[in-house]
C-alpha cells in the first residue's frame, strides 16, 4: 500500500532532529532530565520488588520514600524499565524514551489524519504540522518532559480510534479508542484532561449521527475505567500531599507576553522566552491560521472544512486566553487549573489545531502545486532546525548516584505529606529504632515496598521505622496486624508501633488503601469484560 511509504518517512523525517543525541554517550541538559534519571530507577526497583502498580518509590527521600508514582504518570517510566531490564543505561533509556514518543505522535497522527481527511497529501501535512510544530522540539531537548510528550503521542490515537468509530462502530475500533484513552491518562496528568476534553469536543463535532456519539462516548468511558487504577487515587488522595499549597501560586510567574507567541524564535533567543521557555507558534503555523480564518469565511467553502475550522479556532481562542495575563481571575477561581502550574502547557493545543486546519491551506490554488506544496514542508521542518542539538549542552552523568539518589526529585515538594515535617535532609542512623522499653532489633532487610527484621523485647517495645507514612502502609508481627501510629510527637510522619515482649518476625508492608483497591478492581473488571466480549463478540453479533 502507498500510505506504508508514508509511514516509514514519516518515522525517518521525525527521527533526523535526535540523531546528534544518540551519537554523543552524556545526558543532554534539560530543565527536568535530571529529575528523570533517579525516578527511572525508582520505577525500575519498584517493579523489580513487584509492585504493581507502581505507587511508592522507596529509596528516595534519604530512604524514608515517598508515594511519588501514586501521583505521577507511568507510561514514560514503563517504558524506560524496559529498556532498563533488556540492558540500557539510565541516560540512553531516557534518550530512547523521549524519541521514542516522537515517533509514535507521528505515526497516529498521520494514521489519525488519513482516516479523517482521506488524503495522503492533507495527512501527511498535517501530521508534518503537528510533529515540527517548534514547541515540540522544545518539549523534547529543552525541557525534558517525560510525560507530556506521550499525551502528544496517544491523542492522535484516540481521535483515530474515534474517527474509525464513526465509520464503523466495530468491537475493535471501539478498543482502540479506549486503549489510546487509557493510555493518554496515564501519560500525563495535566495534558490528559485537556486532550480528553477536546475529545469529547471532537465526538459532538464529528459523529454525526446519534449513534455513532453514544459510541464515541462510550469508548472514551470505558478508557477512563481502564486507567482509574491511575486517575482516582492521583484525585482523591491528593489532599494528603502539600501539592495546592506549595503551587496554588506557581503559574502567575508563567504568563508569556502575547508578543512572544507570533515572533519566530528560530535561534533560542532569551528576550522571547518564558522562564527559559521559548513560547512560539512558529512562523508557518501562524501563517496557516491566518490563512484559516480567511478561508472560514470564503462562500465556497466545504461543510465540512468549516467545522474542522470552527472546531479549531474555538479550541484555539480558548487556549491562547488561558495562557494570557489576563486570565488570572480564571487561574485564581479554578484550582484545578492550578495544577497545570505553566499556562504555556497548553502549545499543546495549538500544536494540535494548528496542524489540523493546515489542510485549509487547498483552498488557495497556489499551494495545490506539487513544488510549493513539498517547499512549505521542507521550511516548516527545517524552521526547526536549531532545536535539534541541546541548546543548554550535556551532562556527564555518574548513572550510579542516580540509582541511589537520595533526594526526592520533585521540585515544588508536590508530593509531600501533611503529617510529615517535609522532605528529609539526611539519611537515619538507623533505618529503625527502639524508642521504648527494653530489646534488641535483629537484621533489617529492606525492598521499595517491604521492611522485614526479627526482634528480641525483654519488656513491651515501641519502635519507630524511619519511613513516611501513607495509606497502604501496614505493620504485623508473626503475621498478625497490628496498628500504626504516624503522628508521634518526635517522629512526625513516620510509622510508630508497638511489639509485645518475646520474639517476634516483623514486617511493614506497603499495599493498596481501599480507594485504591476499588481503583484497581474497576481496571481489572474492565479489562476483563473486554477480553470476555472480545472472545465471545461473534456470538454477541460483535464484529
Amino acid at each position: 500500500m502507498r500510505s506504508i511509504r508514508y509511514y516509514f518517512l514519516i518515522i525517518f523525517i521525525s527521527f533526523v532532529p535526535f540523531v546528534g543525541i544518540f551519537l554523543n554517550a552524556d545526558l543532554p541538559h534539560t530543565h527536568d532530565g535530571l529529575v528523570h534519571l533517579p525516578r527511572i530507577g525508582a520505577y525500575f526497583k519498584a517493579l523489580g520488588d513487584l509492585q504493581i502498580p507502581v505507587r511508592w518509590a522507596g529509596d528516595l527521600n534519604y530512604g524514608y520514600g515517598m508515594p511519588i508514582f501514586n501521583f505521577m504518570y507511568h507510561v514514560p517510566y514503563l517504558i524506560s524499565s524496559f529498556l532498563v531490564f533488556i540492558g540500557f543505561g539510565l541516560v540512553s533509556a531516557f534518550k530512547i524514551t523521549l524519541v521514542f514518543s516522537f515517533l509514535l505522535s507521528g505515526i497516529f497522527m498521520f494514521g489519525f489524519s488519513l482516516s479523517f481527511f482521506k488524503d495522503l497529501k492533507k495527512a501527511f501535512l498535517a501530521t508534518l504540522f503537528y510533529q515540527f510544530f517548534p514547541f515540540r522540539l522544545v518539549e523534547i531537548l529543552v525541557r525534558g518532559s517525560f510525560g507530556e510528550v506521550y499525551a502528544y503521542a496517544f491523542f492522535p490515537l484516540v481521535l483515530w480510534g474515534l474517527t474509525l468509530t464513526f465509520k464503523k462502530p466495530s468491537y475493535i475500533n471501539i478498543l482502540i479508542t479506549s486503549l489510546g484513552t487509557a493510555f493518554l491518562i496515564i501519560s500525563h496528568n495535566a495534558l490528559s484532561l485537556v486532550f480528553f476534553m477536546i475529545s469529547m469536543l471532537f465526538v459532538l463535532f464529528f459523529a454525526g449521527k446519534l449513534k455513532n456519539c453514544v459510541f464515541g462516548f462510550v469508548s472514551l468511558f470505558i478508557g477512563l475505567l481502564l486507567a482509574s487504577f491511575y486517575w482516582m487515587p492521583a484525585i482523591f488522595e491528593h489532599k494528603y500531599t502539600y501539592g495546592d499549597l506549595f503551587m496554588k501560586n506557581l503559574y502567575l510567574l508563567y504568563f508569556p507576553p502575547i508578543q512572544n507567541f507570533f515572533i519566530p524564535n528560530l535561534f533560542y533567543d532569551t528576550k522571547l522566552q518564558n522562564q527559559g521557555i521559548p513560547v512560539q507558534f512558529g512562523l508557518f503555523h501562524t501563517l496557516i491560521l491566518i490563512g484559516a480564518i480567511f478561508v472560514f469565511f470564503k462562500k465556497n467553502i466545504s461543510k465540512i472544512d468549516k467545522k474542522i475550522i470552527s472546531f479549531s479556532i474555538f479550541i484555539f481562542v480558548v487556549s491562547f486566553f488561558i495562557m494570557l495575563p489576563i486570565s488570572k481571575f480564571v487561574w485564581e477561581r479554578l484550582s484545578l487549573l492550578r495544577q497545570f502550574q505553566f499556562p504555556w502547557r497548553l502549545l499543546a493545543v495549538s500544536g494540535f489545531v494548528m496542524s489540523f486546519i493546515s489542510v485549509s491551506i487547498f483552498y488557495f490554488s497556489f499551494f495545490k502545486k506539487n513544488i510549493v506544496y513539498f517547499l512549505l514542508l521542507f521550511l516548516t521542518i527545517i524552521s526547526t532546525a536549531y532545536y535539534w542539538h541541546p541548546v543548554l549542552g550535556w551532562d556527564k552523568i555518574d548513572e550510579s548516584y542516580y540509582w541511589s539518589y537520595p533526594l526526592t526529585s520533585t521540585g515544588f515538594g508536590e508530593t509531600d505529606l501533611i503529617w510529615s515535617k517535609g522532605a528529609a535532609d539526611e539519611y537515619p542512623a538507623h533505618r529503625v529504632d527502639l524508642i521504648d522499653g527494653k530489646g534488641e532489633i535483629g537484621k533489617i532487610s529492606k525492598k521499595s515496598n517491604l521492611l522485614t527484621f526479627p526482634v528480641s523485647a525483654k519488656t513491651p517495645i515501641k519502635v519507630v521505622a524511619h519511613i513516611q507514612y501513607f495509606p497502604g502502609w501496614r505493620a504485623y508481627v508473626d503475621g498478625r496486624s497490628v496498628p500504626i501510629q504516624f503522628q508521634y510527637a518526635i517522629y512526625r510522619g513516620e510509622i510508630v508501633f508497638q511489639i509485645p515482649k518475646g520474639q517476634h518476625d516483623i514486617r511493614l508492608s506497603f499495599g493498596e488503601s481501599k480507594l485504591r483497591f476499588i481503583a484497581d478492581s474497576l481496571t481489572i473488571m474492565t479489562v476483563i469484560s473486554l477480553i470476555i466480549i472480545g472472545i465471545f463478540r461473534r456470538s454477541l453479533r460483535l464484529k
